[in-house]
């Protein structure tokens, strides 16, 4: 983690042409100064599983919402698989929800019970009147057909047990079509594609780099001995980055982190998150600009909208 804040700190420094410095300004607001804008959000979607790229339905400058389909590997066996998870599935259901058995077996007990009960009856009016092994074998009838209850209860909740993986197994082929359709995970915009339609993929290759426009970091270097983390953290900002031929644009921000690592030269990285704004075809900010940021202290700075483009003094 050190390292990679140091690393943070030499590319500002590379990047903006000087260390970072913070100072006062008036009224005791402290001024980041340089900062650098970056991305929030920034991905290179890769494929999940194996197989022929039969759809990108996006090119480079594509804008799409959370959920929109990217790409679609080939999924016709796995659409298949699926069709026959439902069909076993369905037919599980139907023998867990089946009483017939059940039912049967009840009316033949019943049966049983009452054939044997008679045979008894007989027997204490006119002794011998129905031979012993014969009483004994209507017995055995009526406790044959009450197991046979018991057998289909337990059938049946075996059928339930069954209908419960054939469900999960339903839900694995679902997730083995979806696996193939490519989805945006942010709102967000192509930036580079890396795969062309009728190629073939292995899970993990990158197919597309996406990218968050609409909210992005601005970082800067903060000293210790100026202010403690506590005092930055949450505040809000305004943020001046540099654009072309000398302008600058403002947009307002809150400081979302403040590391707790405090560098060898008593600084700490202090960012803060920022809504950008379309103009055009394009985006307001850019990742990248160079930026100034205010960071306030003594009173909370109201939200405005990002003001118009104006010439740096």
């Amino acid at each position: 983690m050190a390292a990679t804040l140091l690393l943070l700190v030499l590319t500002l420094t590379t990047q903006l042409g000087g260390a970072g410095k913070s100072y006062a300004a008036e009224g005791g607001d402290p001024v980041l100064d340089p900062c650098i804008v970056k991305v929030q959000d920034e991905v290179r979607i890769p494929a999940q599983e194996a197989g022929v790229l039969i759809k990108m339905s996006v090119k480079e400058g594509s804008r799409l919402s959370k959920g929109d389909v990217l790409a679609t590997i080939d999924d016709r066996e796995a659409k298949m698989g699926l069709k026959i998870a439902e069909y076993a599935f369905d037919a599980a259901k139907q023998r867990a929800n089946d009483k017939i058995e059940e039912k049967y077996a009840s009316k033949a007990a019943e049966f049983a019970k009452v054939d044997w009960d008679r045979s008894v009856e007989a027997n204490e009016k006119t002794p011998n009147a129905v031979p012993d092994i014969e009483v004994r074998q209507k017995k055995l009838g009526w406790e044959r057909s009450s197991l046979q209850i018991e057998k289909a209860q337990k059938d049946r909740e075996l059928a339930r047990l069954d209908a419960k993986t054939k469900f999960a197994e339903r839900q694995a082929a679902e997730m083995a079509v979806e696996m193939r359709s490519i989805h945006a995970p942010f709102d967000g915009e192509v930036v580079d594609t890396y795969r062309k339609e009728s190629e073939w993929v292995n899970p993990g290759d990158p197919i597309l780099k996406f990218v968050r426009f609409d909210s992005l970091y601005v970082e800067g270097y903060a000293y210790a001995r100026d202010f403690d983390r506590e005092e930055l953290q949450g505040r809000s900002v305004t943020v001046s980055i540099a654009k072309s031929r000398g302008r600058e644009v403002t947009v307002e921000g809150k400081v979302v982190h403040v590391s707790q690592l405090v560098q060898g030269d008593g600084g700490y990285v202090v960012r803060a998150e920022v809504k950008n704004q379309r103009v055009g075809n394009g985006w307001l900010i850019q990742p990248g600009l160079r930026a100034r940021m205010t960071i306030h202290l003594s009173s909370e700075s109201s939200a405005k909208n990002p003001e118009p483009e104006k010439k740096r003094s």
